[in-house]
């Protein structure tokens, strides 16, 4: 990095909007833009692969193939941008490839055909997202903060996308059309991109003392990776948000399916209203305690989730209400885990930290996802939900029980 854009950066950190560097900030807008495009298919997209020739299976193997591609390339990518000390390339071409491929997935003839094209665009996420965290850990100011800000921002791009798309249905849009005019965000988002600058670790203003914990973070060794691995499980243990809409079907009833986007809707407000208030928390709490409570958030869900309900006023309340917890859940554990992450890596491997905690969950995501599929296609939702209780419930305990301070103090 020359000394020039080494000034712009620094500068750039300083000047702050709604209390965010400006840097992170630009990239809360790209998300925005980025999130809108994608949750504008989203929002109908577990019923539009239902619409061409899926099932509950398909659905199950699409969601594992398409988040494992994407985990075990930002793995990849993680690694590769601190070997090359290059995050910006990653980060244009990553959003360039999600924005300029997703809308054709409105052309698919088979479950097949959009799952190739899912696998593209999240490929696009796969090469941006280590690159991204890393970027937005070296220009915050406080990250828990940053953290949380961007992901109020991409959450807000989820909210927009998923009104956008209820509004499309009411004038009888066709799913297709629907999901091909994602494409105007997606162009803004990649225009955006464009202004943030590059950052060289090694040129980061330094603490005047470092702490050998500090000094044994850059190492990111046996113990670290350990950490990883539970927070990894955690992710393994969650529930994607295709089945909670699936499953809604049961408490609205049939005749009442159009309401299924705007509790979409609903959970991504409530995960974007509280993303800040839960990263600023967990700078004065802790990042632990906030996870956990997330963590228990959504077993009690998907414990609810597996009892039989018959549609009705009871149901139906009952059924915002857990979506209202979907969203408390996604704004505990989203943010603040990559922000645990930042806590305990030095400046220098944070890609690599990045990269070996997505590069875990894409293993083993796809697994989980097309089990619980294959589970709720060939015998029932009660048996898919125990079973993710069972694993979350296994999580929980082993995350509770951990104290990761040791960890690190062992390594050292």
């Amino acid at each position: 990095m020359s000394s020039n854009n080494r000034k712009t950066s620094e500068s750039q950190k300083k000047k702050l909007i709604i209390g965010v560097s400006v840097p992170v900030f630009i990239m809360g807008l790209v998300s925005l833009f980025t999130d809108m495009s994608s949750e504008i298919i989203q929002s109908i997209f577990p019923f539009f692969i239902i619409f061409i020739g899926g099932t509950f299976a398909s659905i199950g193997i699409l969601t594992g193939v398409t988040n494992a591609l994407s985990n075990v390339l930002k793995g990849v990518t993680g690694f590769l941008s601190d070997k090359l000390n290059k995050r910006k390339p990653f980060v244009v071409g990553g959003y360039t490839l999600s924005n300029l491929t997703k809308p054709f997935i409105a052309f698919s003839s088979s479950w097949g055909m959009a799952l190739g094209l899912k696998a593209i665009d999240r490929a696009g996420k796969g090469l941006r997202s280590s690159a991204r965290d890393t970027l937005i850990s070296y220009y915050a100011v406080e990250k828990g903060k940053a953290f949380g800000l961007h992901r109020a921002m991409d959450t807000m791009g989820a909210v927009l996308g998923s009104l956008f798309a209820f509004i499309l249905l009411i004038f009888s849009w066709d799913y297709s059309r629907i999901i091909f005019i994602s494409i105007i965000p997606g162009i803004f988002a990649i225009i955006l991109i464009l202004l943030i600058k590059d950052v060289d670790p090694s040129k980061l203003p330094k603490s005047p003392k470092k702490k050998e914990s500090e000094l044994n973070q850059e190492k990111l060794g046996w113990k670290f990776l350990k950490l990883i691995i539970i927070l990894g499980v955690i992710e393994f243990a969650s529930l994607d948000i295709a089945f909670l809409m699936i499953r809604s079907l049961a408490f609205l009833g049939s005749e009442l399916i159009y309401m299924i986007p705007l509790l979409y809707l609903l959970s991504n407000i409530i995960y974007m209203i509280l993303s800040p208030f839960t990263g600023r928390l967990s700078d004065k709490i802790g990042r632990k305690p906030i996870i956990a409570i997330g963590l228990v958030v959504l077993l009690i869900n998907c414990i609810i989730l597996a009892f039989p309900v018959e549609p009705g006023l009871y149901s139906m309340i009952l059924i915002v209400v857990l979506f209202c917890c979907f969203g408390f859940y996604l704004a505990s554990v989203d943010p603040i885990s990559r922000a645990y992450i930042a806590d305990l890596t030095g400046k220098n491997k944070r890609g690599k930290a990045y990269g070996a905690y997505y590069l875990f969950v894409g293993l083993i995501s796809l697994v989980e996802a097309v089990i619980f599929g294959i589970i709720y296609e060939m015998f029932s939702y009660t048996i898919a939900f125990i079973y993710i209780s069972i694993i979350l419930l296994i999580g929980i305990v082993i995350f509770v029980l951990t104290d990761f301070s040791k960890i690190m103090q062992k390594d050292s």
